[in-house]
């Protein structure tokens, strides 16, 4: 394939990744305005508040399998591959399920114990069962991205996209079903489309034992990185729903949300990537995984810079007028997008070039500090203080890896 050549479907895939990012995002802010009316700040709460989990349940359940299938995509001949498919998927349907189970067990005890403004039931069983279907949606994804079948990525993404928005309109906004109606809605889509996934990478029950051995040793640290994530975007509402101001948490989870829709962009560009970012890594091509990361850091940058200057009309307009001081935390929470998106790349490097366990050393000392910084910032300034803990402690985790990462070049160059 000559340069043109590859620059063209680079351009046509990075477009499809682009469209499928804009559409979603562009659904999202269209049924936001009808979610706001049919939802109440202590719906915004309940749902915020069970959605922080997911930074401890999704690393549980799928236990960084998508990241040794990446890790190995380019490496392995297709019936290889196709075998590693089979066992990860095998082992989220099999293990996944016994995680699901344990942790649902535990957090009633927590919750029982610990959490007196928000109720258990229905609301912990809807908000966590998603977590486990999108493991198979995940990793269909992943490998649409690793076959560079964009087209078909923007297809099953927006349809996901559509059908999750119609049914949420139709249970919060005509039903009046409140959280349980949004939960609900979720629950179905991230249930039809895991089935879906199974069904479409044509899925056998395989667990190859020497492929599970090499997958557990490589994963265990990146799930316990991905778990420390926790500390970064989940314990903010654990320590936020101890102050029993669910009208005040509910405008945070607004912020949360409406940024949210600029992180599907940052997502989607990160994605776009990825597979260069492995593949350069894999080949120790150190320049072009410099180039990657500056541009992905660099055009995440423009989006989330114009909600800035213009996020106290737009979040009017978006919640008819009903949650305009979210734009207060809002306007913070860009910066965590830009400042995610630093911490993901230097992590992914990190993993690209061979090193998950200098990862989980990493995610171990950003996790301290941005517990006690969590700590500290809420009980000094309430709900600004988790805003600013979000943005400040992935700007450390980036800066963290990247340290890591010109250590360990270093002592290998020394020992070379």
């Amino acid at each position: 394939m000559n340069i043109k050549t590859f620059k063209y479907d680079k351009l046509k895939n990075l477009s499809y990744y682009l469209i499928s990012s804009l559409v979603s995002m562009g659904i999202g802010v269209l049924i936001n305005p009808f979610l706001s009316l049919g939802l109440s700040h202590n719906d915004f709460a309940i749902i915020g508040y069970y959605a922080s989990f997911g930074s401890l349940l999704t690393p549980l359940i799928a236990f960084s399998f998508n990241q040794y299938y990446a890790r190995n995509y380019f490496l392995v001949e297709e019936i290889e591959r196709k075998k590693i498919l089979n066992t990860l998927l095998s082992l989220f349907i099999s293990f996944g399920l016994f995680i699901l189970i344990i942790f649902l067990v535990g957090y009633y005890y927590y919750h029982n114990k610990y959490v007196s403004s928000i109720s258990f039931s229905p609301y912990a069983i809807l908000s966590f069962l998603p977590f486990y279907f999108s493991c198979f949606y995940n990793i269909y994804l992943l490998d649409l991205r690793m076959q560079n079948k964009a087209k078909k990525y923007a297809i099953i993404s927006i349809s996901n996209s559509i059908i999750a928005a119609l049914l949420s309109i139709l249970l919060v906004y005509f039903l009046r079903y409140g959280a349980i109606g949004r939960l609900s809605s979720l629950l179905v889509v991230a249930s039809l489309f895991g089935i879906y996934s199974i069904k479409t990478i044509n899925f056998k029950f395989i667990i190859d034992k020497t492929i599970t051995v090499k997958a557990l040793s490589f994963c265990w640290p990146l799930t316990i990185s991905g778990l420390l994530s926790f500390f970064f975007i989940g314990i903010d509402r654990t320590f936020l729903a101890n102050l029993n101001d669910n009208h005040s948490l509910g405008l945070y989870n607004v912020a949360i949300q409406i940024t949210g829709y600029l992180a599907i962009f940052s997502t989607v560009i990160l994605q776009t990537f990825d597979p260069d970012l492995y593949k350069y890594t894999s080949l120790k091509k150190h320049k072009k995984v410099l180039y990657i990361a500056l541009l992905i850091i660099g055009i995440n940058l423009i989006p989330n810079f114009l909600f800035i200057i213009l996020s106290k009309p737009l979040i009017s307009l978006l919640t008819y007028g009903k949650y305009t001081e979210a734009a207060l935390y809002a306007n913070i929470l860009c910066l965590k997008n830009v400042a995610t998106t630093f911490a993901f790349v230097m992590s992914g490097i990190l993993i690209g070039y061979g090193f998950p366990k200098f990862e989980l050393i990493n995610r171990m000392v950003g996790a301290i500090l941005a517990f006690i910084m969590y700590k500290y910032f809420i009980e000094r300034w309430g709900y600004l203080g988790a805003a600013w803990g979000q943005s400040i402690s992935w700007i450390a985790m980036g800066l963290i890896s990247t340290i890591c990462l010109i250590i360990v070049k270093n002592k290998g160059n020394e020992n070379a």
